[in-house]
């Protein structure tokens, strides 16, 4: 009688402590690196200048910077933490580009054509933004 209780017993004991489980942890969100950022977007703005005096317009996309070897690679959002939006105007002659951290807490970026950077610590940055200094 004994056996046969405990095997009654333990697929329960089983059942809940499955059901009690956090299950698998979720993958951590790296860490934003704002130097590393600021790093990129100067690349981006020095590639864009670059391929304008080429072709007489901005780059569309960042496989067109990467394709005339002006970047080496489009810019990795599990590498820096942030995630890099390229906004082309319709003609190409102007763009804008958002630097979206991934972690809490880390300044968002624009810029655009200009080549002035500017922040914003918790809020998309804009246009109006304040300009970053170095």
């Amino acid at each position: 009688m004994r056996v046969r209780w405990i095997s009654l017993l333990l697929p329960l004991i089983a059942l809940v402590l499955w059901c009690c489980s956090e299950g698998p942890s979720p993958a951590p969100v790296k860490t934003s690196d704002e130097k590393a950022a600021l790093d990129v977007i100067k690349q981006i703005n020095q590639a864009q200048a670059d391929y304008i005096r080429r072709t007489r317009r901005y780059a569309q996309s960042f496989n067109e910077l990467v394709t005339e070897h002006l970047m080496q690679a489009e810019p990795d959002e599990e590498t820096i933490g942030y995630k890099f939006a390229l906004y082309p105007s319709p003609d190409a002659v102007s763009y804008s580009l958002k630097a979206t951290p991934s972690s809490p807490g880390a300044r968002h970026f624009f810029t655009d054509q200009s080549g002035r950077i500017r922040a914003e610590a918790d809020k998309p940055a804009t246009a109006e933004s304040p300009a970053v200094t170095d």
